[in-house]
């Protein structure tokens, strides 16, 4: 699996310690500041540069109760210490979004939040996280990009341990790693749409044909899914919530989270022991209520990494449009 995830970044030098932040608070000023702009529009429609520095905060860890919810959602095996001991990684990104998103939430950040959309996301699970296991959790930006549409850039958050040196913390104590790659359609940088690195997303994967392969599973989104999702993870993102609230962002549908997606993927197929890196590719949105279909492969062991390598797509049985594809690499 080769992506940006390999350059084991340990983010910007300057690390500025902040409160956790509260989701529900970050989307409704978020709304507010949408709301403002589209009476006020800023002067200047360009991107300038990401955030010199990083934040970390303290997490108290993943509750029983939390972990309990996670899986009744995803259907999996119980947290008791038998079946499962360590946290599915989906859900240590659960713990590691509210800081995340308040770094995307400050006055200094160049493009607005809401409305950007989710592209991607590379994980590498290097340890196991258990049940009420305090950890920091540390987040950044980086990879300011030109896109046909707008703009990209790279969120990196990293979960550490608890004891762990947030400015430059061995690679024993960085517990979990996540880059999200994310596009702000419409703002360009400086002006100037085009310009500097490629799109990291290839266009042919857009003109491409895409063939449908065989059916291994097949799964039933309820209109609710958003809202039975939010509850888990706190992510009360109107897009995701009900069709009334996803149609004041422009959208005719509530879509569920790409995350979501995540976590159905991996779930019953990640190791417990962690030391697994997986990534997803987002597509066409899902939109509430829907069917997916869903094929899983495994394409064998890696000998030369020590992997064993699956395979993932989901997609529109009925229009044929793909809504993601997936690998998980784990130790052989």
């Amino acid at each position: 699996m080769t992506d940006r995830i390999e350059e084991q970044s340990t983010g910007p030098v300057d690390v500025r310690r902040i409160e956790l932040p509260a989701l529900k608070d970050i989307y409704v000023h978020a709304g507010w500041e949408s709301a403002r702009s589209a009476v006020a529009p800023r002067s200047s429609g360009a991107a300038d540069e990401l955030p010199g520095h990083a934040v970390v905060a303290r997490h108290p860890g993943a509750s029983a109760q939390q972990l309990e919810q996670y899986r009744l959602l995803f259907g999996g095996e119980p947290f008791d210490g038998v079946h499962r001991r360590g946290l599915p990684s989906v859900l240590a990104h659960i713990l590691a979004f509210p800081v995340q998103m308040g770094l995307l939430a400050e006055e200094a950040f160049p493009l607005p939040l809401m409305g950007m959309v989710h592209l991607s996301n590379t994980v590498e699970h290097r340890r196991r996280v258990t049940v009420d296991e305090p950890v920091q959790i540390k987040a950044w930006t980086e990879g300011l990009r030109p896109h046909r549409r707008g703009t990209q850039f790279d969120a990196v958050v990293e979960v550490l341990a608890d004891a762990a040196d947030v400015g430059r913390p061995a690679e024993s104590e960085v517990l979990w790693r996540g880059v999200s790659t994310y596009l702000s359609r419409g703002a360009h940088l400086a002006g100037r749409p085009g310009d500097g690195e490629p799109e990291r997303q290839p266009e042919s994967s857009e003109r491409e044909e895409f063939i449908p392969p065989a059916k291994t599973g097949q799964w039933r989104l309820g209109a609710d899914m958003g809202r039975r999702y939010a509850a888990v993870s706190g992510d009360w993102n109107p897009i995701h919530i009900s069709s009334v609230s996803a149609r004041m962002l422009g959208m005719p549908r509530a879509i569920v989270h790409g995350m979501y997606a995540a976590g159905r993927m991996l779930e019953g197929r990640e190791p417990d022991d962690a030391g697994h890196r997986w990534r997803i590719t987002f597509e066409a949105p899902m939109r509430l209520p829907c069917t997916v279909a869903f094929h899983a492969e495994r394409r064998g062991v890696d000998a030369s990494a020590g992997q064993v390598v699956e395979t993932f797509t989901g997609w529109d049985p009925r229009k044929g449009r793909r809504h993601f594809t997936g690998e998980l690499a784990s130790p052989a």
